[in-house]
């Protein structure tokens, strides 16, 4: 194993180059890192920590058996990169949606079922939920503990690195243009997105298409209904979900809080005036910027049995990316000993 370098399918991508910085970032770091992309450019890099590595084209590499390959932001490049490393023997955590809507690959999440990753002897594919699902599903399943959920809605305000780096450059650009006085041009979104909000009319936005499946096999309930609607908003970095819950026994906001802060990855936000939003977030420190931050937690108004919850988080650290560098781990320490 240690002689095998990990394989980063999708390097260059917003998601694979995030999946960088927390390689960089982790106690358990890999030996060495192959980047491989779809196509190369003369002279192109991206970066780990302060080491440059050279991209290699997906094509013209040959895994190897036992080889540990992680797929990150390009769903067309992972479903050929599975393919390849299938035929060779290689295990692969596929952190795009490729995966999730396959029957072959087991949904993992390190926090609610890292024992998923015994699949991987079967079927050398482990899928890593979407950045909504992996925020989600273990508030979920911890408040499972405490008795049945009827029914889960989800408003999911995303910002525009769900698209990639794609969307991050039309936002930059469109706002420059409207602040030079000419129109905005759009190709990623359905309309302008700087200065405005993109209601999902016609179906979900990134990893919030397949959540409602994601989460209903997360939290052990399956058929569990799960409503999701979603919008683009115009910032760069991080989400913001609201989470409604109909419960099936009568909502204590003291044990609630309880379960929930069992959660490692999980702060409770008591005072408004420290809740964080996305901005914020993206500027504090890296331990922060990991975290799932919940505030306004509260039982509706309306509603009997109904809890109401924010759920902050800054998608390019404790999303999917997250999810595939937790797993890696897992997988390096526990079940490749």
């Amino acid at each position: 194993m240690s002689e095998m370098p990990l394989a980063l399918v999708g390097a260059d991508t917003f998601a694979g180059e995030s999946l960088l910085n927390l390689l960089d970032q982790s106690d358990v770091k890999a030996d060495s890192v192959v980047a491989l992309v779809a196509t190369v450019d003369d002279d192109a890099t991206v970066n780990l920590g302060s080491q440059s590595l050279t991209v290699q084209a997906l094509g013209e590499y040959s895994f190897q058996s036992g080889q540990v390959v992680i797929c990150a932001g390009d769903a067309q490049l992972a479903e050929t990169a599975i393919a390849l490393a299938g035929s060779a023997g290689a295990m692969v955590l596929d952190a795009t949606p490729f995966s999730r809507s396959q029957d072959f690959a087991t949904l993992v999440h390190p926090d609610v079922n890292p024992e998923g990753l015994m699949s991987l002897q079967q079927s050398g594919v482990v899928a890593v939920p979407g950045d909504v699902a992996m925020v989600v599903a273990p508030v979920l399943r911890a408040m499972r503990q405490l008795g049945g959920i009827g029914r889960v809605d989800m408003n999911c305000n995303l910002s525009v690195s769900s698209a990639g780096k794609v969307g991050i450059s039309e936002l930059a650009g469109q706002t420059n243009r409207l602040l030079n006085g000419l129109p905005a041009e759009h190709t990623v979104f359905s309309d302008q997105i700087s200065f405005n909000m993109l209601p999902s009319f016609e179906g979900q936005v990134g990893d919030a298409v397949t959540a409602s499946r994601e989460l209903s096999t997360l939290a052990g309930h399956d058929g569990m209904p799960v409503h999701v609607s979603s919008m683009v908003t115009p910032v760069f970095y991080g989400q913001v979900i609201h989470l409604s819950v109909s419960l099936d026994w009568a909502v204590n906001i003291s044990e609630v809080w309880d379960v929930l802060e069992g959660i490692p990855s999980v702060r409770i936000c008591a005072d408004p005036e420290e809740a964080f939003t996305p901005v914020s977030l993206v500027n504090a420190d890296d331990e922060q910027r990991n975290l799932i931050h919940i505030s306004g937690l509260r039982s509706s108004e309306a509603q009997e049995n109904v809890l109401n919850m924010w759920l902050v988080s800054d998608n390019a650290r404790s999303g999917s990316v997250l999810g595939a560098k937790q797993l890696y781990q897992w997988l390096i320490t526990e079940f490749l000993q």
